[in-house]
């Protein structure tokens, strides 16, 4: 009997499925992490102060007041960042501008109605306590300022084996890559979502035209899976299942299990003691 899926193979391996690769060898110029910067320019103006919850190195705070010509103000709680970030404001030369503080989004030693702005990048999967920290958040905005909020959520492609290995990730919490949650947390610390902003692939896509940092993670997952036994018997299996998780972060987000989004929030006004729901 003759093969039933010569057809088959024909148009597979014919020009149309080619031409198809062909068109994705094309890049689709995708937009980088800088134009998150270019909205934050839409939000503030030369002279006013942001904060930068989460600053870890400082890098995104410096780039915010030389850009803009704001003064900056950065929290974070890890102690190495914070080393780090006084090192490298002090090497840009603008100890006079930004001020940082070790510490968390819960606690700010700032009164109300104090900042311009309010940067949150990459931040919020590792925040517990999130409402606690954006109710803090809406305090010391000013009734105009703007909260600029990167994230990353997981999406339904995402199956129960990958979201079971995501929770072994040592700096995340669960709950905090549901969309839904942070959104109701938003609503519930009193701030209004003015726009929201897939990301998608394309940071992804825009970082490994040119640096290929997911191709590293690949690599990097293959020997780590390949030394398991020596490196758990060394750190321990929880450290193992951390960097395991932790290496599969950004080939989620090409695959579409996770997704980068983007909000523009502003604060909304507090409800007086008289008007509240527990009266």
């Amino acid at each position: 009997m003759p093969p039933r899926n010569l057809a088959q193979l024909g148009r597979v391996y014919g020009p149309t499925t080619w031409d198809v690769y062909e068109r994705l060898d094309a890049s689709l110029d995708p937009s980088g992490p800088d134009s998150l910067l270019d909205m934050a320019g839409d939000l503030v103006s030369a002279g006013q102060v942001v904060l930068d919850a989460g600053c870890r190195d400082g890098a995104h705070l410096i780039e915010l007041v030389r850009r803009f010509d704001v003064d900056g103000v950065g929290v974070e709680p890890v102690p190495l960042h914070v080393e780090r970030a006084v090192v490298a404001v002090r090497e840009a030369g603008l100890d006079g501008r930004i001020t940082l503080h070790r510490g968390v989004m819960h606690r700010l030693p700032y009164p109300d109605a104090h900042f311009d702005l309010v940067w949150c990048r990459d931040v919020v999967a590792q925040v517990d306590d999130l409402l606690g920290a954006m109710r803090e958040v809406r305090r010391v905005m000013k009734t105009d300022a703007r909260l600029l909020l990167y994230t990353t959520v997981r999406t339904d492609r995402l199956t129960d084996e990958d979201g079971a290995m995501l929770r072994r990730h040592l700096g995340n919490v669960d709950d905090n890559l549901d969309r839904g949650a942070i959104e109701r947390t938003m609503v519930d610390a009193r701030l209004a979502i003015e726009a929201v902003d897939v990301i998608g692939t394309e940071w992804r896509e825009h970082a490994e035209e040119r640096t290929q940092p997911v191709s590293r993670s690949l690599l990097r997952l293959a020997r780590l899976r390949r030394q398991r036994d020596d490196l758990v018997a060394e750190h321990g299996l929880d450290i193992y299942e951390h960097v395991e998780a932790n290496l599969h972060w950004e080939v989620f987000q090409f695959l579409g299990k996770l997704e980068p989004i983007v909000y523009t929030v502003r604060p909304l006004a507090e409800v007086p003691a008289d008007q509240s729901p527990s009266r």
